[in-house]
């Protein structure tokens, strides 16, 4: 695999994953560790090449493993907090209830409801991703438009009152 190369500098904050197992693509690695800088991967190093400085900061992961973030393309919410209650504490509630258990990416998904209720989410959905910080849990990817629109006998667990057939008006 190649990865960026280190360039030493650290006149930005890093931080330095170290101590444990590196799940990449195809394999796993032992004895390495993971330079980040402003939420991004620089480098993937041996463990005897750990930056040190003032400005490093460096987690030992105890022997634990270090995963990509998990993103979920399918979800209604989350601690209690329903994507269809249609306000952006439901939103951050649901997203930090995500983030704490590994996703980084979430696709909030609608479910029946009224045209309201879809625009009430959908508005929600927007304000927490356009005002995106490390305290609204996991980052908004899109929204996964799953609902209303099911087959009259395929709605599932899903209210029946809220199914409809499309409306391109509505979904455009």
């Amino acid at each position: 695999a190649c990865y960026p190369s280190f360039s030493g500098a650290t006149d930005r904050r890093m931080i330095v994953f170290h101590n444990g197992r590196i799940i990449l693509e195809d394999t796993l690695l032992d004895n390495s560790a993971i330079v980040v800088s402003e939420g991004k991967i620089l480098d993937i190093v041996a463990a005897g090449e750990i930056p040190l400085g003032n400005n490093v900061r460096r987690v030992d992961l105890a022997g634990g493993f270090l995963s990509p973030g998990y993103v979920d393309l399918h979800v209604h919410g989350g601690r209690g907090a329903d994507y269809m209650d249609g306000t952006t504490e439901s939103v951050v509630t649901a997203n930090r209830a995500h983030a704490g258990h590994g996703t980084t990416t979430i696709f909030p998904t609608t479910t029946t409801g009224s045209r309201a209720q879809l625009e009430r989410m959908l508005h929600a959905c927007l304000s927490v991703r356009d005002q995106w910080s490390t305290e609204s849990g996991a980052r908004i990817g899109g929204v996964h438009y799953y609902g209303p629109y099911f087959a009259a006998d395929k709605v599932g667990c899903h209210s029946v009152e809220g199914r409809r057939d499309p409306v391109a008006e509505e979904y455009q």
